[in-house]
């Protein structure tokens, strides 16, 4: 059983990098098989097809980094900007320790959007967190922290925008650019939009 969740892990981990580097559509089977040093029959024994793969990534991505960011900012006591830190720090400490995982969806997000097949799994997934993010925004306002003004709804959505569009330009900048001001800038532009 041990053996078998290596397997699984491995394909997952192969498939995410190649995914990440290749596309979904640029990445073969074989290509994965391959990375990871198994048989086409040895991958169908834990995932029935290249679809499988990719939707158990996003169900890590939901676990790992979603429901985690959630559990962690809701364990936290203090009111809503407080929260707000935390989620950041969050966001930025898992990025810096799992990048593909990160960049997964914010790169393929446009590819697998076309594809009726994964815009269900995808929009569930924004939507999760976003809605989480509008939580802490209508929180601060009731708490009257954040801009009575503010539409918890959109500034979750813009959240979740500008910090795929930051994951993005981290890829593109990372050896021009020092991670951690870059993080810090983007907290108090965010936050300074956010408070009263």
């Amino acid at each position: 059983m041990k053996r078998s969740a290596e397997t699984v892990n491995r394909i997952i981990q192969a498939a995410l990098e190649l995914f990440v580097r290749n596309g979904y559509h640029g990445t073969s089977i074989s290509d994965i098989t391959r990375k990871v040093g198994v048989t086409k029959g040895a991958l169908y024994a834990h995932f029935n097809s290249k679809d499988a793969v990719l939707i158990r990534i996003i169900e890590e991505f939901e676990i790992r980094f979603i429901d985690e960011l959630i559990r962690s900012v809701s364990d936290l006591p203090g009111n809503a900007l407080a929260k707000f830190h935390h989620a950041i720090s969050f966001t930025s400490q898992f990025a810096a320790q799992n990048q593909d995982l990160c960049v997964f969806l914010t790169f393929l997000t446009t590819e697998l959007n076309a594809d009726a097949d994964f815009q269900p799994t995808l929009k569930k997934v924004y939507r999760k967190y976003q809605k989480f993010i509008s939580q802490l925004v209508r929180q601060g306002v009731q708490q009257g922290l954040f801009k009575d003004e503010l539409d918890p709804d959109l500034t979750g959505l813009s959240f979740v925008a500008v910090h795929d569009g930051m994951l993005h330009q981290w890829v593109l900048n990372r050896n021009h650019i020092d991670v951690e001001k870059f993080v810090n800038n983007f907290q108090k532009i965010f936050l300074h939009g956010l408070m009263k």
